[in-house]
Parts: C-alpha cells; sequence; structure tokens
C-alpha cells in the first residue's frame, strides 16, 4: 500500500504569498516527477494562513530518499524558513483508496 505524507504548518501572513508561490513554481513540479511519488496536492487557507501539502509515494523509503535528497539541496531548510515553527508532518500508510 501506498506511504502517504501530509505537511501542515502555518506561515506570517507577509509570507504566505511568496510561500505558495515556492510550492506552486518551484518545488511542487519537481515532487511530482521524483521516483516513487504517485500524487502531490497542495493547498492554502489564507483565512488561517496555513498551508498543507498532500503527497502519496510507492513506499516510505521512496519518502525517505526524497526528503534526504531535499535535505541534501537546502530544499528543506529553505521551506523551514517560511513557517512559524515546525510545520507537522504526518506519514501514514494508505488502507483505502
Amino acid at each position: 500500500m501506498s506511504h502517504i505524507v501530509i505537511l501542515e504548518g502555518s506561515v506570517p501572513t507577509d509570507k504566505l504569498e511568496a510561500c505558495v508561490e515556492l510550492f506552486a513554481k518551484n518545488r511542487l513540479a519537481d515532487t511530482k516527477t521524483y521516483d516513487g511519488c504517485q500524487s502531490c496536492l497542495g493547498a492554502v487557507n489564507k483565512s488561517e494562513s496555513v498551508i498543507t501539502l498532500w503527497t502519496q509515494w510507492e513506499s516510505a523509503e521512496h519518502f525517505d530518499r526524497y526528503m534526504e535528497w531535499r535535505t541534501e539541496r537546502g530544499d528543506f531548510a529553505e521551506v523551514l524558513s517560511y513557517f512559524i515553527g515546525e510545520p507537522r508532518i504526518t506519514r501514514s500508510k494508505l488502507f483505502f483508496s
């Protein structure tokens, strides 16, 4: 079964548009084409200034390799700089689709 990863976090209102643009124009396209990524969705709640990313992976190992790649490139640190504190990352195994 697929591995689901959800990232959700608050972003300061003055950084929200820049954060959405970073994900929409730069990061999520790379994520969708990364080996093992089956699906990738991004959403924004502007009234609460919250970003949510939903990804589906062939396996937990595929996601782990992806995160190693993002960390080595410095992408993950850049993304974290937009959030207020650490975003919540939930990892789950898909049981129905």
